[in-house]
């Protein structure tokens, strides 16, 4: 098989539309197309005009057969049982070159059987993206603070509620039924950060597995800088304003945290001693406006790219205070723009933004150090927005979505070249 001949890929996720892993999915799918190759992705939910997004076709099985298996799933906890439809996803991607799994899991209903992954990877080069602990977990996507049962087999899960949610504990279950099946399968697996490399390499259910980081791509297309006084004033925003952005952060508690990143960020800017403008956006942008109490504007959730960056773009800094946050896709979004991020060292977001080069990093859920570092950038503008211009810089060379899917193809080839006995550049 010729190295330069386009490729077929089937890229196989819960959906094409939604947060930012369906996001990322679909750019990859997007990217791969523009580049020549064949892609076409097979969802759990379609939700998107492209004619290259393709639902999974729910067949019936024999009659009664779901509601047994949802009977016994719901008294027992074990997750996604039986999804026929999935155990027949060959019948319906047929002669493709490479299969890339992303997200496997959907709500309570799901859409993916892990028992099918054995036969599926034997039968295609394979890919699985790890974005999450799903598929090393008993059964949640983010496993409570200080729970590392994960490491060892889950059983007496601290927290049934997280989700996916499941009723009953059987986290031992599920992690021993996704242990084999991993096990038997012939898959490369990546990872959106080197961080959850790391994590993943803790994991029984992945032992012995080589893992890849690779991040997540973002449309340079659309979050590229733009004239600050421009965005402000098409959006009615106070141009002389010292700007503090925040996006997606919740004022909930989650996974055994009783604050939310909200109320982390509200606690950082009184802390900062600066009265900044603050632009919430976001589900929960009301509630933190309310909770700030200072001028400001709460923006809902928004779905159109071009328009976030827009808002990204009349700000002088961005806030990111995830509790939990495996690659950094508003920083990463942010530093596109052109735009300094002031962070916590959650998860992946060390790797997103250069500390004192394209921003701030401080420790994880200090509120006071956080201010500090809204402190120091409104203090010098000059500085502040060098880091911008060093940002953008540092995410269209790091985070271009172009540049993210010659990865994964290199990856693809390389996967190919394996099953055929050849040298792959990544191996």
């Amino acid at each position: 098989m010729s190295s330069e001949r386009p490729l077929r890929v089937a890229i196989v996720h819960t959906a094409d539309q939604g947060g930012g892993a369906e996001a990322s999915t679909y750019l990859l799918h997007q990217a791969l197309r523009d580049l020549g190759h064949d892609s076409h992705m097979y969802v759990g939910a379609k939700r998107s005009d492209d004619p290259h997004v393709h639902e999974l076709v729910r067949q019936r099985p024999f009659p009664g057969v779901l509601r047994a298996v949802k009977w016994i799933e719901g008294r027992t906890g074990w997750q996604y049982l039986y999804q026929p439809w999935f155990r027949k996803l060959d019948r319906q991607i047929g002669d493709v070159d490479v299969v890339h799994f992303h997200s496997l899991w959907y709500g309570r209903q799901g859409f993916a059987d892990v028992a099918a992954l054995p036969r599926l990877t034997r039968k295609y080069p394979s890919l699985m993206t790890l974005r999450d602990w799903w598929m090393f977990t008993g059964h949640c996507a983010h496993p409570a603070v200080d729970c590392e049962r994960w490491k060892h087999g889950c059983g007496k899960c601290p927290d049934l509620n997280l989700a996916p949610a499941i009723n009953v504990d059987g986290t031992r279950f599920n992690f021993r039924r996704k242990h084999r099946a991993i096990q038997q399968s012939n898959l490369r697996v990546t990872t959106v950060s080197r961080w959850l490399a790391s994590e993943v390499q803790l994991s029984p259910i992945f032992a012995g597995k080589k893992i890849h980081a690779v991040h997540n791509g973002i449309d340079e297309q659309i979050f590229q800088p733009q004239d600050r006084k421009q965005a402000r004033q098409s959006l009615g925003l106070p141009n002389d304003a010292f700007i503090v952005l925040i996006a997606g952060q919740s004022v909930e508690g989650t996974a055994g945290l009783k604050k939310g990143a909200g109320e982390y960020v509200i606690e950082a800017l009184h802390a900062s001693g600066v009265s900044p403008y603050l632009l919430a956006v976001g589900k929960s942008s009301q509630r933190i406006l309310s909770l700030w109490g200072g001028s400001g504007t709460a923006i809902p959730f928004q779905s159109d790219p071009a328009e976030l960056a827009r808002y990204y773009c009349a700000a002088d800094v961005v806030v990111a205070a995830s509790l939990w946050e495996t690659f950094g896709r508003v920083p990463a979004e942010a530093q596109m723009c052109g735009i300094p991020v002031a962070a916590f060292a959650t998860g992946g977001i060390p790797e997103i933004v250069q500390h004192e080069q394209t921003g701030l990093i401080v420790e994880r859920l200090n509120s006071a150090a956080l201010g500090q570092a809204i402190r120091q950038l409104h203090d010098a503008p000059v500085h502040r927005n060098g880091m911008g211009q060093r940002a953008a810089e540092y995410a269209r060379e790091h985070f271009s979505n172009r540049a993210i899917a010659q990865t994964y193809i290199q990856h693809y080839r390389d996967e190919i070249a394996h099953r055929t006995g050849r040298q792959g550049q990544y191996n």
